[in-house]
C-alpha cells in the first residue's frame, strides 16, 4: 500500500505538466554508467505465486556471474548464468559483451530440452555461430539488428548501470532477446522509492523501476539506492506474480 500511494502521488505531481524527457539507452551512446559494473556472483530465488501471494511454486535458483576478461585481445565482460530447476540443471548460458558498451559479441545457451543455441553478433546481425557443433540456432537463421542492442538476458546487471537520479526518469532501453525477430526499444520508468523490509532488523532504501509489457502485464524492480543492485522483482501476468529475490 505504501508503494501504491507513493506512485499515485507521483502521477498526480506530473499531471498538467509537460511530459518527462525520455533517455535513450543503447550499446553505442555511452549512457550506461559502466563503472557500476562489478565482478562477482549473485544468486536469485525465482518462483510463481497467486494474486494473493498465498500459494507459490517450488523456486528455481539463478546463479549469475560477472567476469572481466579478454577476447581476441579486446577487453570484454563474460556473464554466466546457471539455471537450476527442480534440483536439476535446466540451462547454462554465457553472454560475452564489450566491456565499455555492453554491446553483445557472443551468446551460448545449452538448454535441457531445447539443446544448444549459439550466436555471433557482427556486421549488424545476430547470426548462428558456425563454429559450434549441434547448434539449433542454424534452423532459425540470422536477425538484422537496426539498433545497438543490449542483451535482455542481462537486465539484472544492466539496471545497475542506468543513470538514475530522481523519480520520474524514463529510459528507452534497446533490450533484445534472442527469440525476437526484430530489435526495438522498451520503456522503463523510475516510479518511486521504497524502504524494502529484508528482515526484522534491516531495510534497504530502493528505487522502483517499472516496465509495462501490456495494459495488464508489468514488472517492478527494487534497485538499492546507491549501488542500484537488483534485490527484488515482482512481475504480474494473468492474475499471477513471478518473484525474484536476491539470496544472501
Amino acid at each position: 500500500m505504501r508503494i501504491l500511494i507513493f506512485i499515485s502521488a507521483i502521477v498526480l505531481s506530473f499531471s498538467g505538466t509537460s511530459k518527462a524527457q525520455v533517455d535513450t539507452v543503447n550499446a553505442q551512446n555511452h549512457k550506461l554508467v559502466m563503472s557500476n559494473l562489478k565482478e562477482g556472483k549473485n544468486s536469485y530465488l525465482v518462483y510463481m505465486t497467486d494474486s494473493l501471494e498465498t500459494k507459490r511454486t517450488v523456486g528455481d535458483i539463478w546463479e549469475r556471474t560477472t567476469t572481466f576478461t579478454k577476447r581476441d585481445k579486446n577487453e570484454v565482460v563474460e556473464f554466466g548464468w546457471k539455471w537450476l530447476h527442480n534440483d536439476s540443471l535446466f540451462a547454462t548460458i554465457t553472454n560475452i559483451c564489450d566491456r565499455k558498451t555492453m554491446s553483445p559479441i557472443y551468446h551460448y545457451a545449452n538448454y535441457k530440452r531445447r539443446g544448444i543455441l549459439a550466436y555471433d553478433y557482427k556486421n549488424g546481425l545476430m547470426q548462428p555461430s558456425d563454429t559450434v557443433k549441434n547448434n539449433e540456432a542454424t534452423k532459425r537463421g540470422s536477425v538484422k539488428l537496426d539498433i545497438p542492442v543490449i542483451s535482455w538476458e542481462l537486465d539484472l546487471e544492466t539496471y545497475a548501470l542506468l543513470p538514475i537520479k530522481k523519480v520520474g526518469q524514463q529510459f528507452d532501453i534497446s533490450f533484445f532477446d534472442t527469440n525476437e525477430k526484430a530489435a526495438t526499444y522498451h520503456r522503463y520508468e523510475v516510479v518511486g522509492k521504497d524502504d524494502l523490509k529484508l528482515n526484522a532488523d534491516l531495510t534497504a532504501k530502493c528505487w522502483l523501476l517499472k516496465i509495462n509489457y501490456s495494459p495488464d502485464s508489468y514488472a517492478v524492480f527494487w534497485l538499492t539506492d546507491k549501488s542500484k543492485e537488483v534485490i527484488k522483482m515482482k512481475e504480474y501476468y494473468k492474475g499471477s506474480y513471478r518473484i525474484k529475490v536476491k539470496q544472501y
